[in-house]
């Protein structure tokens, strides 16, 4: 889960429009969901025998990588003083049983929070997937009701 956290992403949409409908299409869909601070991912339009073709590259979040690798650095900090805290003769009894405690959360912790943040890239990247799909494609057909 930690390497797709970090990891480009690229796929291939066909449109059955032509350019300029696609470009307004895509425009409008997109606009609907994507947060301004929100800009990962990259599109670029390309021709061939079949028709219009969109590639869409999707990237990984800055804000994620440094939350990550900060994370480590405190984990790392946490280890070390650990150790230190078991090592050292004149520390307290809480401070030895503390500390290592800590660092042990924070260990059974992390695979947690990378999950959580996994999660949350996949399913705004589904959102847009979702809209660019729908809005490539004859997708203005009335929607099943879901309310049964």
């Amino acid at each position: 889960m930690a390497k797709a956290l970090v990891e480009s992403r690229s796929e291939s949409y066909r449109s059955r429009h032509p350019l300029d409908e696609s470009n307004a299409r895509l425009e409008s869909a997109l606009a609907r969901i994507i947060k301004p601070d929100h800009n990962r991912f990259e599109l670029a339009w390309k021709s061939d025998a079949e028709g219009l073709v969109l590639e869409a590259r999707f990237a990984p979040s800055g804000r994620t990588q440094r939350l990550l690798h900060g994370i480590s650095i405190v984990l790392t900090l946490l280890v070390l003083s650990s150790v230190w805290a078991l090592v050292a003769p004149d520390e307290e009894r809480s401070v030895r049983f503390l500390v290592p405690l800590l660092a042990v959360l924070g260990i059974l912790g992390f695979p947690l929070v990378v999950m959580a943040l996994g999660s949350q890239r996949e399913a705004e990247e589904a959102d847009i997937r979702k809209a660019i799909r729908r809005a490539l494609t004859d997708a203005d057909e009335p929607r099943a009701d879901r309310s049964r």
